[in-house]
């Protein structure tokens, strides 16, 4: 069984089951931890292993945490690391392709290509 992460009828990523419910997990107390929910993320349930994606909610989403506590806090962006990789790599498949705010980014966006080979 895998999970599918589908934008606009193509599927951009279809992990094995406790992959995709591990990230979508994180999608949501992230989310959470931002004070909005997985749908305001980017992220809606067509089924419970079945997500469709909305590139600039996603976009949006991912650059709030890069603003907040991911920026502040090092333990904090070290336990997001992966899900914003994974978040980058899906909307790069999607068309959208984020750059990053200044040098601190640097890494994590230059780790993109290496990721998206694990997906």
């Amino acid at each position: 069984m895998s999970y599918v992460f589908d934008v606009d009828g193509e599927v951009v990523w279809s992990p094995a089951l406790r992959i995709g419910k591990l990230f979508i997990s994180m999608a949501g107390t992230l989310a959470d931890n931002s004070g909005t929910d997985l749908a305001a993320a980017g992220f809606t349930m067509m089924a419970s292993d079945y997500y469709y994606v909305d590139p600039p909610r996603l976009a949006g989403f991912v650059r709030t945490l890069l603003a907040g506590a991911v920026d502040a806090n090092p333990m904090y962006r070290e336990l997001a690391r992966g899900f914003l990789l994974t978040c980058l790599v899906l909307l790069e498949r999607a068309g959208v392709v984020l750059e990053p705010d200044g040098e601190g980014q640097r890494e994590l966006f230059d780790a993109r290509a290496a990721h998206a080979a694990l997906m």
